[in-house]
């Protein structure tokens, strides 16, 4: 299991370097589509970006204020997507199932939902080319189903997974990992309002 130490990180501690492009914008879009981050984990991180710029982008600004996913992931989009258009490569889209799979390690989903989630992306993902169609999510499934959810199948499964898109789930780690730490401050500030 991954440990997410996360004493002194912050996304913003270094601004001159962090570029809120279109391509930042689609990565948190499919960050925020695939339930890994949420209202909890970017409110403080956009919080803090509005304090720190001169003139912080509008999709930051209004990004700050989207509680709800739909809201959020419009949010991002609507900016990711403006003209001018840009291409983003189909591999961004390989980007969602580091999501899910950071997802799994975290045991927010169980390895079943990981495949059945993924599958359901990649069946879906029409416009978009994965680097493993449906299939190869579904087949695992199917496997694993057959074999009564065996751990040892889930752990060769995963090791299989992660081999294969081990670029994707290293890239989403290190933009999620300062997440973790607006999460919890983020609930810490609620918690502390609530005593």
């Amino acid at each position: 299991m991954i440990q997410y130490g996360l004493e002194g990180i912050s996304v913003v501690d270094n601004i001159m370097n962090l570029e809120l492009n279109k391509q930042f914008a689609r990565k948190i879009g499919i960050m925020i589509e695939s339930g890994l981050i949420w209202h909890k984990h970017y409110f403080l991180f956009c919080d803090e970006l509005i304090e720190k710029l001169d003139k912080p982008p509008y999709w930051i600004i209004e990004l700050a204020i989207a509680k709800y996913i739909g809201d959020a992931i419009e949010v991002v989009n609507t900016y990711a997507f403006s003209e001018p258009f840009e291409n983003f490569s189909n591999s961004l889209c390989d980007l969602y199932i580091g999501c899910l799979y950071i997802r799994y390690e975290r045991r927010q989903l169980s390895w079943a939902s990981f495949l059945t989630k993924s599958d359901d992306f990649a069946d879906g993902s029409g416009y978009f080319a994965l680097k493993k169609d449906a299939d190869y999510f579904y087949s695992m499934l199917n496997d694993y189903e057959d074999n009564e959810y065996s751990i040892d199948l889930e752990n060769k499964q995963a090791e299989r997974v992660k081999q294969e898109f081990q670029n994707e789930i290293s890239e989403v780690r290190n933009m999620y990992i300062p997440f973790i730490g607006y999460f919890r401050e983020f609930v810490s500030t609620q918690s502390n309002k609530q005593k």
